[in-house]
């Protein structure tokens, strides 16, 4: 059984990817488990992996390489006893730290090593992302032997070849790829990216990366919406609003806002944004979502404290005539293990 972790920040693209590399893998007759590790305590991206038939299992409401630690072992040591799987498929949460994540690897399934990892770097936020957390972009990078840069369609060519040349500069053990990942764009880069990684296999481990200056936190918070009547293009505006009301005067936000519901044929609506300008629709039908629905806020800054109440007034905006009864929140933190200081 060999490991693969997909790794990169909050709305960076690592499910496209791992949804490409599965697809690409499956197709080969691999047998494939996904390990999921959301950052909150509700599971989004592990419902859509399901949606693809894949066996999918559940590390929720914290990270990988710190507070779940041990149940990672355990899932990966099960996994190893079920002796069914050609490949284990590793998605941590966006805050993780791959340097921590390889050690503890190591120490805990040496059967498995560090495993070999790719890493998915939003081209769109590099900058933002190099001012507000350089330590945990560098750890990221540090432990990959494949970097994706993706949303490379949302800025100028030449921008994206100063940040791929910046990249190659940064890791220079990994193959960087400008991509964009949406559709089949994800399958199409897996076809060059799948076998590279399990070439990798036998390459020298990866790099530790540096010591962080002190304790940080991510925020999470998990909405649970009643029955709304939003309809898919609502529910696009909402995340869009959201996600222009999050940071304060002067802020460099990160973070990633997910909108999931069902609609009355069963289907599922996924919702997912990290800027105003990049926001993305999967599934849903045209008409009103039937059911319950789901809101995720994760960002590297303490989120407002009126949050709910936000959320209906950004609610009622995007959708007049909506449900506004309270919605339900459920709020965590995650520590990044002080790879990140917030800028000023």
């Amino acid at each position: 059984m060999r490991l693969v972790t997909v790794g990169g920040f909050l709305g960076a693209g690592k499910t496209s990817l791992l949804q490409g590399l599965a697809r690409w893998w499956g197709e080969q007759g691999l047998r494939l488990l996904v390990l999921e590790n959301e950052a909150g305590q509700v599971g989004l991206d592990d419902r859509l992996l399901r949606d693809l038939a894949l066996e999918v299992r559940l590390l929720p409401g914290g990270c990988a390489c710190c507070d779940l630690q041990g149940v990672l072992v355990d899932k990966l040591k099960q996994a190893l006893d079920e002796d069914r799987w050609d490949l284990v498929l590793l998605e941590p949460s966006g805050v993780a730290s791959l340097a921590s994540l390889g050690q503890v690897l190591e120490r805990y399934v040496p059967e498995l090593g560090q495993g070999i990892t790719a890493t998915v770097v939003d081209a769109s936020r590099h900058a933002t992302m190099t001012k507000a957390l350089p330590k945990l972009l560098a750890d990221h990078l540090a432990a990959s032997r494949q970097v994706v840069l993706s949303k490379a369609d949302l800025i100028p060519a030449k921008e994206v070849e100063r940040i791929g040349n910046q990249l190659r500069l940064d890791a220079p053990q990994a193959q960087v790829w400008p991509a964009d990942l949406r559709g089949d764009g994800a399958y199409e880069l897996a076809q060059e990216v799948a076998p590279r990684l399990l070439e990798s296999w036998a390459a020298p481990g990866r790099e530790s990366a540096p010591a962080g200056d002190g304790p940080h936190q991510a925020q999470s918070y998990a909405l649970d919406l009643p029955p709304n009547g939003l309809t898919p293009q609502a529910a696009q505006d909402l995340v869009r609003r959201i996600i222009a009301a999050l940071p304060a005067p002067g802020q460099d936000w990160l973070g990633h806002v997910k909108f999931w519901g069902s609609d009355a044929s069963g289907g599922h609506l996924l919702v997912s944004g990290t800027t105003a300008q990049d926001v993305t629709t999967r599934g849903g039908s045209p008409g009103p979502l039937g059911g319950r629905s789901w809101l995720v806020v994760i960002s590297h800054l303490p989120l407002p404290a009126d949050l709910d109440e936000m959320v209906r007034l950004l609610l009622a905006q995007a959708a007049p005539g909506a449900s506004l009864e309270p919605v339900r929140s459920t709020p965590s933190l995650l520590s990044l293990d002080g790879l990140a200081q917030p800028s000023a």
